[in-house]
């Protein structure tokens, strides 16, 4: 969902992941990514969900038009095989064979000549081995989707920037051991380069940093902070300008209070942006920042409850989440408590701050934990405590 203003120009744009004009520049993070990907450097990137991961990586590849890249995305896949389908179709594509695994339920013959004809040795007919016999080894045939694409990328000299986008749920659809097979298998790929994202920060600093782990030191760390706010005010001011929509400090307050959050804050500048537009305000102040920032909250607010009921279904989590976010404590041992603060690590809804302190990953999620009035949820009433004129 993004406004179009009477230009034909989006403005804030929300929803999928944004690049070109619609980027707002992340000038710390873009030219040490992009130097990454030029020395051939595997990254792993972490930040949580709506943080702009995606629209990072994007951003580069749109302007390095010479970066040949595959983006598979883990929340798609079910089981290691359908993540494998995934690889092999993006894979093949760069060969010249186009929709790979509907040729290949048209015609095995068919689909045999033409892995024959783009001469990437025998790895093509390995591939149609693995799906002739039914995929007995789900682990054997993922693991050779991997090496598809390092010899695909060597044969054509391609240099694929391979993107593996919530990497943590590698985890989700395997076990542990699956890690260690993947190393042995990419160690020695020398025409990739892996680009790994997740959101569940926890999960990846232990695959990427704990020295138990077999991808210890396998690519360099990246973390995603907030947008820079005063990158992000620079971007407002232009926008709101060109339309003559003028504002006082709060709206600065406003986005100081959403911590340079970049999905949250593109959905209230562009609820303001439209609202001043719209209604032919002369100055945007603190009441109508409330407002839209009310409404914005409220229109997350079913994803919000849905994190918060997740939460419930586990015992005390609720509680410890809640506690968190209202800064009071919770009778409980120190090992019930570090194994809820853990798995709500895991489920990527609180960060640990400091040793035995932790904070609520998602600042909506902060304030309807802070709700004490559930009658003014019902009426669609929220008190926001830390956005004050």
């Amino acid at each position: 969902m993004y406004f179009i203003d009477s230009k034909g120009i989006n403005m804030f744009r929300t929803g999928s992941p944004v690049k070109g004009t619609d980027f707002i520049d992340r000038k710390k993070h873009l030219p040490i990514f992009k130097a990454y990907l030029q020395n051939n450097q595997h990254v792993m990137i972490k930040a949580p969900r709506r943080f702009g991961k995606t629209s990072l990586i994007k951003q580069v590849f749109e302007h390095e038009k010479s970066f040949n890249y595959i983006y598979v995305d883990l929340r798609r896949a079910t089981n290691l095989t359908s993540l494998a389908n995934q690889i092999l179709e993006k894979a093949y594509s760069f060969a010249g064979v186009e929709n790979f695994m509907e040729q290949f339920k048209k015609s095995i013959t068919g689909l045999l000549k033409t892995i024959q004809s783009i001469k990437i040795d025998d790895i093509g007919e390995i591939t149609l081995q693995h799906l002739e016999n039914g995929i007995k080894d789900e682990r054997e045939y993922f693991l050779h989707s991997l090496d598809v694409v390092e010899k695909i990328s060597s044969k054509k000299e391609l240099n694929i920037k391979f993107v593996l986008d919530e990497f943590q749920d590698i985890l989700r659809i395997s076990d542990d051991f699956i890690l260690e097979q993947m190393r042995s298998v990419i160690q020695h790929h020398e025409a990739v380069t892996y680009v790994f994202l997740g959101s569940i920060e926890s999960i990846m600093t232990n695959i990427f940093s704990s020295k138990a782990s077999p991808f210890f030191h396998f690519a360099r760390i990246m973390s995603l902070d907030g947008l820079d706010i005063d990158e992000l005010s620079d971007y407002t001011k232009e926008v709101f300008d060109k339309q003559n929509i003028k504002y006082d400090d709060s709206l600065l307050k406003m986005l100081q209070f959403l911590q340079g959050h970049p999905d949250y804050s593109a959905q209230v500048l562009q609820a303001l942006y439209y609202k001043g537009i719209v209604e032919d305000l002369k100055m945007i102040e603190y009441d109508i920042c409330l407002e839209v920032l009310t409404q914005v909250i409220l229109e997350n607010r079913a994803y919000l409850e849905e994190l918060i009921s997740k939460t419930k279904q586990k015992k005390h989590h609720y509680e410890v989440l809640h506690s968190i976010a209202n800064k009071y404590s919770v009778e409980l041992n120190s090992k019930s408590l570090y194994n809820i603060h853990s798995s709500l690590e895991e489920m990527g809804l609180i960060k640990n701050i400091q040793r035995g302190q932790y904070a609520i990953n998602d600042i909506f999620l902060e304030v309807l934990l802070q709700q004490k009035d559930e009658g003014l949820l019902l009426e669609e009433q929220i008190y926001i405590t830390n956005f004050k004129h």
